[in-house]
């Protein structure tokens, strides 16, 4: 009988994919991730972030199946009906995220996001299962057997995690009465816990003997940088004595990912031919525009001259202008051969730069910190499997730091994310990227609170009610099980709830939550009863700050019940006049 069942899903920019782990009385645990495409005649553990729904919003197929079946329909000119939605993990990167967010496929036809998400997350849980049971000797299980594990980049806001979360619970991966068996794993967190296992061969050597490997003596210190289709994420672990993590440095990064790379070479493209000619090769014949947009992110892991075959179509309508080698007389760095496009290296190299100078920047950036006594640089993700990426990663920080990057940069992240849903204690503590507290009243104060907002309660008195009261700050180190208390009181004797509103700032200090650079991020509510006159009514709030999601527990000191609250970062903004005073 299988048991210890763990499947870790990354639903990530330009392709998807899962791991699973078991472990039988006849089988020792092993982690395995499948393989997709076969049907396509190709052979990858990972398959595109495209999902496809009918006309009237019904799934049918995802990744590389959506984009096979989109195409037949493209012949049969029925599938502007449908709705395709690709690379839409971006979506809740860096914008404001509420469970109404919509988002826009293909065609220019629009869906709820939680749908989007929530059935791409069904699809590869019901693969998932299928799997197991054909390497179980068909054995059957059900998502309430799993520990599942939802890995996201580590620069993901508060919002954007809880989205997952309950995407998941949409999608059927647990319910809201177990949501220990949902795992939220930070993607360079996960790919840190696999990649300090490995040894020295399981690291690319580029074009010498490497018999560097990830330190892992009491001490040491490294950055990983994590190179995704649409996100770099970078953070900075220490190996403690006892093995596990302790973050040095709040994970930042930007959207300057592999696909950053895809666009200029698109945009390259479009001025060779011109725009017009272009955007009427998209418009007109879109499946070869997605075919060539999908062959051009598999080029960027070359470093010699590649050849990007031009569409039939797009060639039909160049040609109408001109000869097709017209169009590269004047251009440097390629050419046109025999129905495709030769890219120069010293050219494909140029279509990195952007990319290159916001990684090499924010990087710098770290490096400012001059406590930090970083002796590694990990390279981990799809993107990493670039050589030029490499390279310059090489040339920029190699003489100072020593720069590795595993043979399989991109399986590190699913096979870490099995390991550290195992046990999430391996990481101790995080840095706070963010300021948090809450609105609170305070008794009125004209040298303090001049010109500030006011509330009068039942009794008369007179509070400010736009005072911040701080949780925690701006890198700060909070330890993963560790849970600070606060004990407050209702600013009004008749008041049978308490909402804490809370608010997040890029700033260490703030005073007021009304200032600059302070924004409302979520609430949860305590209903309290009315207590006997002159009864001292207090709530005490516990906050679990260190882990990837922040939890609560609030408990009315009255009465003694205890409840257990999430903080909503997806609510919208509500003036309430349910205060809360220190």
């Amino acid at each position: 009988m299988a048991q210890f069942l763990y499947v870790a899903i990354d639903l990530g920019k330009s392709f998807s994919g899962y791991a699973f782990s078991f472990k039988t009385d006849k089988r020792l645990e092993q982690i395995r991730i499948p393989t997709w495409g076969m049907k396509q005649g190709l052979k990858t553990f990972k398959t595109p972030t495209c999902i496809l729904f009918d006309e009237e919003q019904n799934f049918k197929k995802f990744g590389y199946d959506a984009m096979q079946t989109y195409t037949m329909l493209m012949k049969k000119e029925t599938a502007k009906k449908h709705y395709l939605f690709e690379h839409f993990k971006m979506e809740l990167y860096n914008k404001e995220i509420h469970r109404d967010l919509m988002i826009t496929e293909s065609n220019g036809k629009t869906m709820k996001a939680i749908k989007v998400f929530s059935e791409s997350l069904r699809y590869l849980k019901d693969h998932a299962l299928d799997k197991i049971e054909q390497n179980t000797e068909g054995q059957k299980f059900t998502a309430s057997d799993v520990t599942w594990v939802l890995t996201v980049p580590a620069i993901w806001h508060a919002a954007a995690k809880q989205f997952m979360r309950e995407a998941a619970v949409e999608a059927g991966l647990v319910t809201d009465s177990t949501p220990e068996r949902l795992i939220i794993a930070l993607e360079s967190e996960a790919a840190s816990v696999f990649c300090k296992q490995l040894p020295s061969d399981g690291f690319i050597a580029e074009g010498e003997d490497c018999e560097e490997k990830l330190e892992q003596k009491p001490g040491s210190q490294y950055m990983v940088v994590d190179c995704g289709g649409g996100i770099i994420d970078i953070t900075v672990h220490e190996v403690l004595d006892d093995g596990k993590l302790k973050e040095l440095h709040a994970a930042t990064g930007n959207d300057m990912g592999g696909q950053s790379v895809d666009k200029n070479i698109m945009s390259f493209l479009k001025d060779v031919f011109s725009e017009e000619i272009f955007e009427k090769f998209e418009n007109e014949h879109p499946s070869e525009a997605r075919n060539l947009k999908y062959g051009i992110a598999l080029i960027k892991s070359c470093d010699d001259v590649v050849r990007i075959p031009c569409p039939s179509s797009l060639q039909t309508l160049a040609k109408d202008k001109q000869s097709m080698e017209s169009y590269f007389e004047d251009v440097q760095g390629a050419e046109w051969d025999d129905g495709g496009i030769f890219i120069e290296p010293e050219k494909l190299k140029s279509f990195f730069d952007t990319s290159l100078s916001a990684i090499e920047s924010t990087i710098n950036q770290i490096l400012k910190n001059t406590e930090l006594k970083i002796e590694y640089m990990l390279l981990v993700g799809g993107y990493a499997q670039c050589s030029f990426l490499r390279k310059f990663m090489k040339k920029r920080f190699g003489s100072v730091y020593k720069v590795l990057c595993p043979v399989e940069p991109q399986e590190v992240i699913l096979k870490g994310a099995i390991l550290y849903g195992k046990t999430p204690s391996v990481v101790k503590s995080r840095i706070s990227a963010l300021t948090y507290g809450f609105c609170i009243c305070e008794l009125f104060d004209e040298t303090k609170h001049r010109g500030k907002s006011i509330y009068r309660n039942t009794e008369g008195k007179v509070f400010c009610d736009v005072c911040f009261d701080q949780l925690v700050s701006r890198g700060e180190s909070i330890e993963c099980d560790e849970v600070r208390t606060f004990i407050r009181s209702p600013a009004d004797p008749l008041q049978t709830e308490v909402k804490f509103t809370f608010y997040s700032s890029g700033r260490q200090k703030v005073k007021f939550v009304d200032e600059w650079g302070v924004e409302e991020t979520g609430s949860l509510s305590v209903n309290i009863p009315i207590a006997d006159k002159d009864a001292k009514r207090q709530v005490r709030l516990e906050i679990k700050f260190g882990s990837t999601e922040m939890q609560a527990t609030a408990t009315d000191l009255g009465s003694g019940e205890t409840r257990t609250t999430k903080l909503d970062f997806m609510s919208e903004q509500i003036h309430t006049q349910n205060k809360i005073c220190a």
